[in-house]
This record gives structure tokens, sequence and C-alpha cells, in this order.
């Protein structure tokens, strides 16, 4: 089965995960000394943020994306017949392809390497030959 993840372009650095999850574990000890509720589910709920892990891919299937927290994992996904058009806009340095996948008026911005956009393209006119495909440049 043919998969293209996409490039995550605005991943969390390890430091600020780090000290976020270190906020968060504070949070609930201070929750526990202080025994407000608030505080510990301030706590919890940034904990759980940032071991939230996501994965969007396109897939035979159309595009998946994947939420994984440690206890729990939701996919969400677009059939390739639900897709209307993509649009292709080159980074400024020339190197990579943010793809928009459109879908009624939603949108999904996804970023490969210039071969694996055109890939993607590839198999999304495959799978659907009505979608439409342009330059956001031209």
């Amino acid at each position: 089965m043919r998969e293209y993840i996409a490039i995550d372009d605005k991943a969390l650095r390890k430091s600020t995960r780090i000290a976020a999850i270190a906020g968060g574990v504070a949070l609930i000890v201070l929750a526990v000394v202080i025994r407000s509720l608030y505080t510990g589910l301030v706590g919890a709920v940034l904990l759980a943020a940032m071991m939230l892990n996501k994965k969007v891919a396109m897939t035979e299937e159309g595009l998946v994306v994947t939420y994984d927290v440690v206890f729990y994992r939701y996919y969400e996904k677009w059939g390739f017949d639900e897709i209307q058009e993509i649009h292709k806009e080159l980074s400024p340095d020339g190197r990579r392809y943010a793809l928009h996948i459109m879908k009624d008026v939603m949108s999904r911005r996804l970023v490969y390497s210039i071969s694996d956009a055109d890939k993607v393209i590839e198999l999304a006119l495959e799978k659907n030959p009505n979608i439409h495909v342009a330059d956001v440049d031209k």
C-alpha cells in the first residue's frame, strides 16, 4: 500500500515539549498540594497535549490524519471522492511543495519533497481523475 507521509514543518522543539511536560507535572503536584481541581485539570490537559502525536499521510484510501495519544487513537479520513482540488505551492527555497488539499470549504496544507508531491498528485489523479490540480503561483 502506498503511503506518503507529510513533512511536519510546525513540530515543537524537543526542549519546548520537555518544558511543557514538566509544567504539566508541576501543575498536577500543585493541584494536590492546594487541593484545586482546576489546576490539576489544566495540568492533565497540558500533559495530554504534549503526548499527542499527529501523522498526516496520503494513502490509497485518501488523506488520513492520525491523532495518537497514549491511550486513544483517532483517524480522520478524506476519501479521494471527497477531494475536489489540489493546489501546489513551491517553497521559497525551491526544494518542497506545499499541497493544499481541498474538500468543500475545508483545506489541509501538506508539505512534501518535490518528488513525493508529484507521486501524491499522481496517486490522487489515478484514484479520482476529476480532481482539479493547479499551481498557486500561476
